[in-house]
């Protein structure tokens, strides 16, 4: 028929998109010291994931906080040490931090605290993954 198949595919490279993680957590705080604290963590992720007002007449936005995120365990002798089993995570920005105070219906303690909380943390890399990176265990 004079024709022949083309044995090459081309494909359209456009961009690389910055990795996400995501990490989801549940408190269930006994008690008001518990309480206390779970409030504790919860606000100092928000107060990390905002800019920061700058500047004559705050004008300007700063950048927000940056998070190094490891992955660790606890060897036998009871050292700390990176987990090299999972891949490394570059410095990340808190994209979004979601907090559900009532996952399984409004239930509280006496002084209206809730007895059980849910929060995600969505986190986004700040540089791109390269094979060089790949390599180094990211």
């Amino acid at each position: 028929f004079g024709q022949a198949d083309n044995p090459y595919m081309e494909v359209l490279f456009d961009k690389m998109a910055l990795r996400t993680f995501t990490y989801n957590f549940t408190f269930a705080p006994r008690n008001e010291d518990e309480t206390m604290d779970v409030q504790k963590i919860i606000q100092l992720f928000r107060f990390h994931m905002a800019p920061e007002l700058k500047g004559a007449n705050n004008r300007f936005l700063t950048l927000p906080s940056t998070f190094d995120i490891h992955y660790m365990y606890q060897m036998e002798d009871g050292k700390a040490t990176e987990n090299d089993f999972y891949n490394k995570i570059a410095t990340c920005v808190l994209e979004n931090c979601t907090v559900d105070y009532t996952p399984g219906g409004v239930r509280s303690f006496a002084n209206g605290a809730p007895t059980q909380i849910t929060m995600s943390l969505q986190f986004k890399e700040t540089e791109l993954l390269t094979k060089e990176r790949i390599n180094e265990g990211f």
